[in-house]
């Protein structure tokens, strides 16, 4: 996955590179309005969100006990603990550094999971902190996010086919750009079930979880998913299904739960002694 860790970004700035050496001054000028129209459409987005509800260890004291205690094994600073209310069931962990990170839940996750399931799915977010994935993420998809972001809007917006055609070349290299950011997503993914069954010693629980929060999600109101969808990126299962492996940002959950049904097979055997484990 370094290719795509590496290729995305280059992919990116060698296509606005590109434009600039071989294209008109005019559609220069309108991929990097496009730019600027996805800078500004972000931060709205991200000032338009609401600030979640921060629990305290008063208001969820077994959250915050399992969140302590896998902080303790991993040797990771405990994030801050915040809950939206949501009906749809799905965890996330945000923050560029260690010491500054949000570990989001949303009620209908609590709502669901046992203490161990709820316990594996902690874990799995942890992983993603203590492997800087959010960090990761946004430095290898957040230019083509942006330029995808804006360069949409530019082409809905008509006018002259000079903007739109700036526009279709920004959404295009955006696009490019998702596609590699989701490839490195879904290895990144792989990474955090697998420390995540590290961690707790149990890969099962972390399988239930993903079984019972996928059959959750399929009863959720399709409004409710769109509004999620966003954030799929950074979730603990994505709400918006894709219809290709190439642009899913997650595993197929099938292979998921194979590969720590798998590291259950294998940890249970190695407890028992059998030396082929």
């Amino acid at each position: 996955m370094l290719v795509a860790a590496i290729g995305t970004p280059l992919l990116g700035r060698g296509s606005l590179a590109a434009i600039g050496a071989f294209c008109p001054a005019r559609l220069v000028l309108v991929v990097g309005a496009a730019t600027m129209v996805g800078v500004v459409g972000a931060v709205r987005e991200r000032a338009s969100r609401p600030e979640p509800d921060e629990l305290t260890a008063a208001e969820a004291p077994e959250l915050h006990a399992i969140v302590e205690r896998l902080c303790v094994l991993a040797d990771l600073p405990k994030p801050r603990i915040v809950l939206e209310r949501e009906r749809l069931p799905n965890s996330w962990l945000v923050g560029v550094s260690r010491g500054r990170s949000r570990l989001h839940v949303t009620q209908g996750l609590l709502d669901l999971l046992s203490n161990e399931q709820l316990e594996a799915v902690v874990a799995h977010e942890l992983a993603h902190g203590a492997h800087r994935d959010a960090a990761v993420m946004t430095a290898v998809g957040g230019p083509g996010a942006i330029l995808l972001g804006g360069g949409r809007r530019l082409t809905r917006s008509g006018g002259f086919w000079v903007i739109s055609m700036g526009g279709a070349l920004a959404a295009a290299i955006g696009w490019l750009s998702r596609l590699g950011t989701q490839a490195l997503s879904r290895h990144r993914e792989l990474a955090a079930d697998a420390a995540s069954a590290r961690l707790t010693g149990h890969p099962a629980a972390l399988a239930s979880a993903l079984r019972a929060v996928s059959g959750q999600l399929r009863v959720v109101p399709r409004e409710d998913l769109r509004v999620a969808a966003a954030r799929d990126l950074f979730h603990l299962l994505p709400v918006e299904r894709s219809e290709s492996r190439f642009t899913a940002t997650h595993p197929p959950l099938e292979e998921r739960i194979e590969r720590l049904e798998r590291m259950e097979r294998a940890m249970r055997a190695a407890r028992h002694g059998d030396p082929a484990a």
